[in-house]
């Protein structure tokens, strides 16, 4: 995978959109959404293809421009017969920055409005695959950026229509070679369809080698010829029975973003929580801070915290009453080795500034409002989150059932299905699949499996009411401080967190308070002096952790219907949301948010199969 992304330089040859880096034009100098239109929705044999289907899934070679999303999305939203949900995937290793896409929409007004709502969900230009929730969640376009020989293969899905749309075969082979059609045919469900604008005599070749059968069009425009294909090999995508009701064990951020990723698929959904509330052990601290890490490996939890922390900003946008800010979250070295790692990382990745950037000891103090002592990272769209609100946010749908007060005691394979069993022995919930997301209580409820899941003590400390005014984004250095949410006309800031392995009381401690002030002091200095003498509060939870430090999310080896998501340690909040949406989609059969390996590397199995 790439590290960094270099975007696309606009440019435009007799009026056309194009590339001097490929020598190439972005689309027909006839019509891009004519040839859109032609070409690939037509060749494809859309919008009848899927007509009255429950969903129907695209990918594409080349995302470029975007005008063939745009157009398919447009004849989508035209057709009363169109499936209930489009997935659209679609690689570019080059993409537009987003005011550059916005000028090259502004020549086709009739897709104004789709425009619009993609430029606003366009994310930063960082690689990786992003999943983008348009019109309402009902189109999905997980938008891959990198190297198509890199992500293609990293895709899960089965795909009902392909788009080749890469610039020529001579000018960019890499995207016309005889593996990637093998990737696609290992992609293609029963009949799937391909189109082209070129009949290039490998293209024909590759693609009937990958079990296409292959046929000319009239082209469009100039252009003589274009191909239609069908996949008339084996496939490997045979769907089985649809689920219709879930139970998910915990309503904290884990179980609730579940919950609501399934009743946005359809699906009815039975929350059942021990508790009297969602959102009362880790998830109930009055605040969790949301950021991304980096790192000079690009590692798998950093791209997996960077796919989190980008769709979050996405998918919290379009939720109700979540209290959150993006207010920055400023990171500072803890000494000149740490320094030096992070520049490191920051060179070797070269994120967009509006993502991650390096700022001086100067800076940081601005940044700050305080006179720190270490320069550090800032991350300008990070910041705090109200845990229990986006609970709350998630669970207010009308398909999920909460059901508190309730303790379950095992979870039992029935023929119909699974049933949740509580601790008299009555049976609290019928379900055709059950998710496990109760924390380091799913060994109780799944004990076959060797999951190494341990405990770890953490305490937040709250500070009295307005007590750091100057405070008004997030700085951490091995803890943080958060300026908290208003109470009245002040805010409530806090300090956190303790870190303590194999120790299961929830008690508040002063110890505990002591070391979130010796933090406090050593981020804010001269900051405990302030404080010397006021009352501070303590609140302790639990975090279930795994030794890799990546969560465990997927289905229980052996145990068909049963799934487990656990292990989220102190990234629950971050984590959350695209987890939910990536087992979701596992558990429905629908094209993965994330890519393969980052899915095998959080999967349950990992630790059995070692």
């Amino acid at each position: 995978m790439l590290k960094t992304i270099v975007p696309a330089r606009l440019e435009f040859k007799d009026g056309v959109p194009y590339s001097a880096a490929y020598g190439d034009i972005y689309h027909s100098a006839d019509g891009g959404a004519g040839q859109a239109r032609h070409v690939f929705l037509q060749g494809c044999g859309l919008p009848q293809a899927w007509a009255g289907r429950d969903r129907f899934v695209v990918l594409e070679t080349g995302f470029g421009t975007g005008l063939n999303f745009l157009t398919t999305w447009a004849a989508w939203r035209d057709d009363p017969a169109r499936p209930t949900r489009l997935h659209f995937l679609s690689v570019e290793k080059h993409p537009f920055r987003a005011d550059d896409l916005a000028r090259l929409h502004a020549h086709w007004p009739e897709f104004a409005p789709l425009s619009t709502e993609l430029l606003a969900n366009w994310p930063t230009l960082v690689p990786g695959f992003h999943r983008i929730a348009l019109d309402g969640g009902r189109v999905q376009l997980t938008l891959m950026l990198g190297d198509a020989l890199d992500c293609l293969p990293e895709v899960h899905a089965g795909v009902d229509a392909f788009y080749l749309d890469g610039f020529a075969p001579d000018c960019n082979a890499d995207l016309w070679q005889p593996k990637l059609f093998e990737v696609l045919a290992r992609l293609a469900k029963p009949d799937a369809t391909a189109a082209t604008y070129t009949v290039a005599a490998p293209v024909r070749q590759g693609l009937m080698q990958a079990g296409f059968v292959c046929e000319k069009r009239a082209g469009y425009g100039r252009k003589r010829h274009c191909l239609s294909a069908r996949f008339a090999g084996q496939s490997r995508w045979v769907e089985s029975a649809r689920l219709r009701h879930v139970a998910v064990i915990g309503a904290g951020v884990a179980g609730a973003a579940i919950a609501h990723a399934l009743a946005l698929r359809g699906l009815e959904v039975s929350v059942l929580e021990r508790a009297a509330a969602p959102a009362q052990a880790a998830s109930g601290n009055p605040v969790a801070v949301f950021r991304p890490v980096i790192a000079r490996d690009d590692n798998r939890a950093t791209r997996l915290t960077r796919a989190a922390f980008l769709h979050d900003q996405r998918a919290w946008a379009m939720l109700t009453d979540v209290e959150w800010a993006r207010c920055g979250v400023l990171h500072l070295a803890k000494d000149a080795e740490a320094a030096a790692k992070q520049q490191q990382a920051l060179a070797a990745t070269a994120p967009p500034a509006e993502y991650a950037r390096w700022v001086e000891l100067g800076e940081a103090r601005e940044l700050a409002n305080w006179p720190v002592a270490a320069p550090g990272v800032f991350y300008p769209t990070a910041g705090w989150v109200v845990p229990g609100s986006l609970c709350r946010a998630w669970l207010d749908h009308p398909a999920i059932r909460l059901q508190t007060g309730c303790t379950v005691a095992r979870v039992e394979a029935v023929a119909a299905g699974w049933q949740v069993v509580g601790r008299d022995g009555g049976v609290l919930a019928d379900a055709d699949a059950v998710v496990l997301a109760n924390a380091r209580d799913v060994l109780s409820l799944a004990p076959g499996p060797a999951w190494p899941l341990n405990t770890v003590r953490g305490q937040i400390t709250q500070l009295p009411s307005g007590s750091l005014p100057e405070i008004r984004r997030v700085i951490s250095r091995e803890g943080y401080v958060a300026p908290g949410t208003l109470k009245g006309t002040s805010a409530w800031p806090l300090v956190g967190a303790t870190y303590e392995h194999d120790d299961e009381d929830t008690a508040p401690r002063l110890e505990s308070d002591l070391a979130n002030l010796a933090r406090l002091e050593a981020i804010l200095p001269g900051a405990g002096e302030r404080l010397a003498g006021e009352a501070v509060s303590g609140r302790a939870s639990l975090r279930a952790t795994l030794p890799d430090r990546l969560p465990m999310v997927g289905a229980v080896d052996g145990q068909a219907g049963l799934y487990v998501a656990a292990g989220y340690a102190s990234r629950g909040v971050v984590w959350a949301g695209l987890l939910g949406e990536a087992l979701a989609d596992q558990m429905m059969q629908q094209p993965w948010p994330l890519e393969t390996g980052l899915m095998q590397a959080i999967a349950p199995g990992r630790f059995t199969a070692r």
